[in-house]
């Protein structure tokens, strides 16, 4: 599943633009090619090798033809990240056997909890989960509660959540908002539920309080983000 229908397109198509659509594909199959959550693992290596050279080609091409590549689509979700504290030195003196049932019981409670917020789970995050709610407080109450049911079978659970536009990639998202949830989850303190502003001000008027944890630097993220946490 190559931009170009055949490896010999690549070095033919740039000298006869009134017949592109023979050597590239149409901008639909483009955009659903680039929107499948999985369409690395069916690219054959050598087109993953010159990827950025097919993509810039196509882009001339498109030009040629007074068109444009696809834009991502992008939707405004609550993200929340939730992470095990300290899961190595709680694996180590657990050992293999309660670890694994410990852990049986944690994806059975967050499961179960997304479920009842009406949430979705994008995907595993190792020991933690990557999910989407439509709203920030379904999510913060989703976050909260499965804190406390882990801390009630001894093990200690973080989250972060952040509302934001995402970019969506097949069943997956990305995008700087994914970014801030994953980045509060991570200074986040053990049990407990850390937000951004965005969130925090979308709930205003739901009886939900919060503690302000002051103004933090997230690798990769510019700028400061004020940081709130769910009070108990």
């Amino acid at each position: 599943m190559n931009l170009f229908r055949l490896e010999e397109h690549m070095k033919r198509w740039p000298l006869f633009f009134e017949t592109v659509d023979d050597y590239v594909m149409s901008v639909a199959d483009w955009g659903s090619v680039f929107s499948a959550s999985m369409f690395r693992q069916r690219l054959e290596p050598d087109f993953l090798a010159r990827a950025p050279v097919y993509v810039e080609d196509y882009r001339r091409a498109l030009k040629a033809k007074s068109q444009r590549t696809p834009a991502p689509d992008r939707i405004l979700s609550t993200v929340m990240f939730t992470d095990i504290v300290d899961s190595t030195g709680q694996a180590a003196r657990a050992g293999d056997t309660m670890w694994r049932s410990q852990l049986e019981r944690y994806n059975d409670v967050v499961r179960t909890r997304l479920e009842h917020f009406d949430g979705r789970e994008v995907k595993q995050t190792g020991d933690g989960f990557m999910a989407a709610f439509d709203g920030p407080t379904r999510g913060i109450q989703c976050a909260s509660a499965i804190c406390e049911a882990m801390r009630g079978v001894g093990l200690h659970v973080r989250a972060g959540i952040h509302t934001g536009e995402c970019e969506v990639i097949g069943d997956d998202l990305s995008g700087i908002a994914v970014h801030i949830a994953a980045r509060l989850a991570e200074a986040a303190a053990p049990s407990e539920v850390l937000v951004s502003r965005t969130a925090k001000e979308a709930v205003t008027g739901s009886n939900i309080s919060f503690d302000d944890r002051g103004k933090h630097t997230f690798r990769g993220v510019p700028g400061e983000w004020p940081a709130y946490a769910v009070s108990a």
